[in-house]
């Protein structure tokens, strides 16, 4: 039996398409200091040329992460493994009053190539990534970048980009649970166990 959303919480239609996979994001504060927070709505846009997308929320407040990107037009997208997922979900917490993200996560950073932003040592790749345009068609601002230098831990992925399960975990996240009077969140994840290799043949050609 399918069930219909009501109209009243049709903003919970988006988590029809989780699970999603967290990237942490890593971007440049206005002293020069180095920022770092995750977000789920990051997905390839184009391969020739290799751009992607980030959705990061713009009201009824702005992310820091936004703001960031706004001024300096470029970030770091960087793809952690499920033994992150503590420091992840710490990284989403909201700091207080001149604590720095990044100093309390400690992570390592790594000098980007063509960007201000850092790498995470710790993450198993990293796209380095300049801002095409920015649209804001409702409560989040839609980034469309350029990706300009990518690198990879060669233990966990093939020549030929196919992800390496014994050595590579990637974070498959499902959903959150906000805890009345507790201090804490929980947050459902999926661990990947193997891969189902599927081959199916083309449709014949009708004459």
């Amino acid at each position: 039996m399918k069930k219909e959303i009501s109209k009243d919480n049709l903003c919970n239609s988006v988590f029809c398409l989780q699970p999603s996979r967290p990237i942490l994001c890593t971007t440049k504060n206005e002293d020069l200091s180095d920022h770092v927070a995750p977000f789920s709505w990051c997905v390839p846009l184009s391969t020739d040329p290799p751009m992607l997308t980030l959705s990061l929320l713009n009201a009824p407040r702005k992310s820091h992460s936004l703001c960031n990107i706004e001024r300096t037009g470029e970030f770091v997208i960087n793809l952690p493994d499920m033994n992150l997922i503590d420091d992840i979900v710490l990284a989403s917490y909201h700091t207080k009053n001149g604590e720095n993200k990044f100093d309390r996560s400690e992570f390592t950073k790594i000098k980007s190539k063509f960007v201000e932003s850092v790498y995470i040592k710790e993450c198993r790749s990293h796209l380095e990534c300049k801002v095409e345009s920015i649209i804001y068609p409702g409560d989040h601002a839609l980034i469309i970048a350029n990706i300009v230098n990518a690198v990879y831990d060669d233990n966990a992925f093939s020549d030929n980009m196919l992800i390496n399960l014994q050595n590579f975990k990637p974070v498959i996240h499902v959903h959150n649970y906000m805890l009345k009077n507790k201090n804490s969140q929980i947050h459902v994840f999926l661990n990947p166990q193997g891969q189902i290799i599927n081959e199916v043949m083309y449709p014949e050609k009708i004459e």
